[in-house]
């Protein structure tokens, strides 16, 4: 039997993604964010939030399946996308930044969900909304400068 044939460097196409999981990439990310700012904004702005905003509870659900997509969805574009690319070394900063901003919001989420005191459960909040709210721009970035390139 033959070994299968890998292109050393695959064609300019290959970085793509396909459009369906383009799509399910950025609704993923847009109702993490979104439910990610409902959050803060009810955290932030209600004194007492289980009782005044009894629909928080199903809003973080929500959240943490979009969490677990979100981790399907990147895992799926492992090999095809993120390696290949970074292989060709190309885009390689803006998806590094995007990348660590990724891993930043799974070890916090992690721990939000895991952790028991108030000084690591309180970093781990800190750390969770920093990343988050601030992962739309590399976000932005990393599809920005994609398509530059591209042309």
């Amino acid at each position: 039997m033959s070994e299968p044939h890998f292109l050393p460097h695959p064609p300019r196409q290959a970085f793509r993604i396909a459009r369906q999981r383009r799509w399910a990439l950025y609704a993923v990310f847009t109702l993490l964010l979104v439910t990610g700012i409902a959050w803060l904004v009810v955290r932030w702005s209600v004194a007492d939030p289980e009782t005044q905003a009894p629909w928080l509870a199903w809003n973080m659900k929500l959240h943490g399946a979009s969490a677990l997509a979100a981790t399907f969805l990147v895992g799926t574009i492992w090999s095809s996308h993120i390696r290949h690319a970074w292989s060709r070394r190309r885009n390689r900063f803006a998806g590094g930044v995007f990348g660590f901003a990724l891993g930043l919001l799974l070890v916090s989420g992690y721990g939000l969900y895991y952790f028991n005191g108030d000084l690591q459960r309180g970093l781990a909040e800190w750390m969770h909304w920093i990343a988050g709210l601030s992962l739309a721009l590399p976000f932005w970035w990393h599809l920005s400068r994609g398509r530059r390139i591209a042309r």
